[in-house]
């Protein structure tokens, strides 16, 4: 089965200087070349991860799509599709639609392929999927 690459809109950038400390929500796009240290979850319809190499999370991830090119230490749940590059680490379980892992990635944790009713839970649940407002 071929898919198309997704193009990603970024609408936050997180510099390679930047730590962030706690909990975060954001929505739309984020480009992470830095730190965060806590959960990462990331609204709406469009919501995207790019992780630049030597970035950092430490925390659980909630997001649409992703693509991983630094470390994550905690679990990754996507509703439709991760990349994971080859330098990339990943110390946990990923919960996914689809995934696309390159030669030479780490990855140590469980992977589990979401449920057509899984992925209308974890969007429902996100209220900028909600088209009937």
């Amino acid at each position: 089965m071929l898919f198309k690459k997704k193009k990603f809109r970024i609408d936050t950038l997180i510099d390679k200087d930047m730590v962030i400390r706690g909990n975060t929500s954001v929505s739309g796009g984020i480009r992470l070349d830095g730190k965060i240290y806590g959960n990462l979850t990331i609204d709406g319809e469009h919501g995207s991860l790019v992780m630049g190499h030597g970035s950092l999370i430490k925390g659980n991830i909630q997001v649409a799509s992703a693509v991983i090119g630094g470390k994550v230490t905690g679990n990754l749940t996507s509703y439709e599709y991760i990349e994971v590059h080859g330098e990339a680490e990943i110390e946990g379980d990923i919960d996914y639609n689809v995934l696309e892992i390159h030669a030479g990635a780490k990855v140590s944790g469980k992977l589990k392929q979401l449920t057509k009713i899984e992925i209308k839970r974890i969007a429902g649940a996100n209220p900028a999927k909600d088209k009937s407002k």
